[in-house]
């Protein structure tokens, strides 16, 4: 992989690549693109996004692809179980809060009898919210011409972690919520931030921490020919609104550089990813 761009804001992910066949021949291969796994309490105020809005570009033209779903449970696919139902696993039975009522409508129409037989498998509790995790995989066949670069880019809007913290969470000793924070390496000048903005008590009327954050498996670009010779990394913070401050956090070693008040970069050369990537962005005040 000659360059990979990286883009990733709580809104849409894009990423370009350039590879080069070094070979004398053409290659055609089957490339795969996988998400990270998310559930139900992945982002509990929406409907999940189903990623359905996942494009793919080669050399400027967008092409089509196929996409693998696994409904996962205990380490179980029960995908073809749910498809048997008429649920739609990616999307939980198109699973929506609506009016401050949880709404499943796939799993609602669904006789009683079939209902009981999710909650037996542990697919559903008994109120009727989806259990399993979603694991989505993108993949086309491509080929790579001998001796050329080949430009792919792709976007999606990505699924969201989501919490609402208070100072008394972010302060908890047990580190129920800090645990999280620790994924992104959130500092203690940042953590004493949120801390000072945050109610002190359950309410939020008068301020509030809500770190949402985006998760990014880097580890597959070692599927190819390592390293990634020139690798950037793009991070936008969304514009803040009246009163509010945006902030975000990652593990990452290296320089990160502010690129403007809304924007980050860090680059790397002859790059070979280690670890996954949580980008963690906290919003306080209205």
């Amino acid at each position: 992989m000659e360059k990979e761009r990286l883009t990733i804001s709580p809104t849409l992910i894009t990423v370009e690549y350039e590879f080069l066949n070094t070979t004398d021949s053409d290659i055609t291969s089957e490339v795969a693109f996988p998400v990270p796994e998310y559930n139900i309490g992945y982002n509990f105020t929406a409907a999940p996004a189903d990623l359905a809005s996942w494009r793919l570009w080669v050399e400027g033209k967008e092409l089509k692809y196929q996409t693998e779903v696994k409904a996962l449970l205990k380490g179980k696919d029960y995908a073809e179980v749910l498809r048997g139902m008429s649920i739609d696993a990616p999307t939980y039975g198109r699973w929506h809060y609506e009016g401050g009522g949880k709404e499943v409508d796939d799993i609602q129409k669904l006789p009683k009898a079939k209902r009981a037989a999710l909650i037996r498998l542990g697919l559903i509790g008994d109120d009727g919210t989806p259990a399993w995790s979603v694991r989505k995989t993108y993949h086309w066949e491509q080929t790579f011409p001998a001796h050329k670069v080949l430009h792919v880019r792709h976007e999606y809007q990505p699924q969201l972690g989501l919490e609402h913290l208070n100072a008394e969470s972010l302060q908890r000793a047990d580190k129920q919520y800090n645990a999280k924070l620790s994924d992104a390496c959130v500092d203690p000048s940042l953590l004493k931030t949120l801390i000072a903005a945050a109610p002190n008590d359950n309410g939020f009327a008068e301020g509030y921490v809500e770190p949402r954050w985006v998760d990014y498996i880097l580890t597959t670009a070692n599927t190819w020919k390592t390293p990634i010779k020139d690798f950037e990394l793009i991070l936008q913070k969304p514009k803040a609104k009246g009163k509010e401050r945006h902030y975000l956090s990652l593990c990452w070693d290296g320089k990160v550089e502010a690129a403007g008040p809304d924007e980050f970069r860090a680059k790397a050369t002859d790059f070979v990813p280690k670890k996954e990537l949580r980008v963690m962005f906290f919003q306080v005040g209205k």
